[in-house]
């Protein structure tokens, strides 16, 4: 799977980051985790059709939530979200901010992360706020599962750098609200580009839903 002169020590650290990215390091903090997964529920409430009086109770609530944690209207502010420090200033998911794969952030769904044996693996399962056509997760958002995926397993060449091409085909409609596989693995290296492959399935019968060829770009 590798180059002969990739040493076993060079693949380990690869995948131990790949772990330490799918969950978070430093893991997000208990009370961060929770407060992801009430906003995911409310963006998804809001998704739905509701009567005006709901939305407007509702308005009310969280304009009075935003005014006793002095949220003004300018927005955040320009920081770090969270505790910051040089050790943390270059992890993708420190504190499980991650947009793809924190469950610390709002916007994620998120993706859970690890690594086995030869493959990275992603298991995610997208909701409303990812529907595209109704009742389908959108291929924007299926491609960019293959983007860190795909590009994850290319790490487990023993060397790792940003995207080069990413080619997504689309087998079968992506359905939300369905329990979903990501599998990916390393293929080769053609002198800087590192060749991987990714899977897309349901995880209630297997069904193939997208597969894709990533090409990542090996950082000298």
């Amino acid at each position: 799977m590798s180059d002969e002169r990739t040493s076993d020590a060079v693949i380990a650290v690869a995948r131990q980051g790949i772990d330490e990215l799918g969950r978070g390091e430093p893991p997000a903090l208990p009370e961060a985790d929770r407060l992801a997964e009430a906003v995911r529920r409310l963006s998804c409430w809001m998704l739905v059709e509701r009567e005006e009086a709901e939305i407007a109770r509702a308005t009310r609530a969280l304009e009075t939530l935003s005014e006793e944690l002095g949220i003004g209207e300018e927005g955040p502010e320009s920081r770090f979200p969270l505790p910051f420090s040089k050790a943390t200033a270059i992890m993708a998911n420190r504190f499980g901010t991650h947009p793809l794969l924190g469950s610390a952030n709002p916007v994620a769904a998120p993706i859970r992360m690890r690594v086995e044996g030869d493959q990275v693996i992603g298991e995610v399962r997208f909701d409303i706020r990812f529907e595209g056509n109704t009742g389908w997760v959108h291929g924007g958002f299926v491609a960019a599962g293959f983007d860190i995926i795909a590009l994850q397993a290319a790490k487990l060449s023993g060397q790792q750098g940003p995207t080069g091409s990413l080619n997504v085909r689309f087998v079968a409609p992506t359905p939300i609200g369905v329990d979903l596989r990501y599998e990916a693995r390393f293929e080769r290296a053609e002198g800087r580009k590192l060749f991987a492959e990714g899977r897309l399935y349901r995880c209630d019968d297997n069904t193939l839903t997208a597969q894709a060829q990533a090409i990542a770009i090996a950082l000298r």
